[in-house]
């Protein structure tokens, strides 16, 4: 459920200024909120203190200036009892907070399932018995479990491995003249993983 963002202290003066006058215009004559509390009334005189006081604290003087923060405090407070009472009439309502005017929580998306790790490409170094492997990025993958074992692939084939958390693997003392079998797994969030089929490599120098 989205909630309003009462982090009011963040705002700077002028950007806390635009966010009441617009809060003040939204709910006005407002058909989910026809009495808050406070009042509009009293909403309207603090944002008009403030605006006053911000205005004077131009000058930069400091009597000018401790009232502008006064003000300012004074109608933070207010945003607060304000959004606790909009959030209490609210009751759940989405369409109702939104009609508010007040910044909202985003929405909360589930992550989607995780993809297939795809090896971009297999080259065969001029360093005898090397491969390096490129993987394409893969969002949710935390670990990647790089397999290989020499063509052809038979029923006792042994795969070797190594664990990762980069999309580049290089392999090393490999048999000059053959052929590898190149395959990837993709380990992720709540216990996700995928897996793509071999891919052969060109024949190791």
């Amino acid at each position: 459920m989205r909630k309003i963002k009462s982090d009011f202290e963040r705002y700077g003066d002028a950007a806390l200024l635009v966010l009441v006058e617009f809060l003040l215009l939204s709910l006005t004559g407002n058909i989910f909120f026809p009495v808050i509390a406070p009042s509009l009334a009293n909403f309207q005189t603090a944002i008009t203190a403030y605006s006053t006081a911000l205005s004077a604290a131009q000058n930069r003087g400091k009597a000018e200036i401790a009232a502008k923060n006064a003000r300012r405090q004074e109608l933070i407070d207010l945003l607060l009892s304000l959004a606790n009472d909009i959030t209490k009439q609210a009751d759940g309502s989405e369409e109702a907070l939104v009609s508010s005017g007040f910044p909202l929580t985003k929405t909360r998306q589930p992550k989607p399932p995780m993809g297939i790790p795809v090896i971009a490409k297999i080259e065969v170094s001029d360093n005898a018995g090397q491969i390096d492997v490129t993987l394409d990025s893969l969002d949710g993958a935390r670990t990647f479990v790089y397999r290989y074992t020499p063509d052809p692939i038979v029923e006792g084939s042994v795969w070797a491995s190594r664990n990762s958390t980069l999309v580049k693997q290089t392999f090393t003392g490999l048999e000059t003249g053959k052929r590898y079998w190149i395959q990837i797994v993709a380990y992720g969030t709540n216990n996700q993983m995928t897996m793509c089929d071999p891919v052969l490599s060109k024949i190791v120098q």
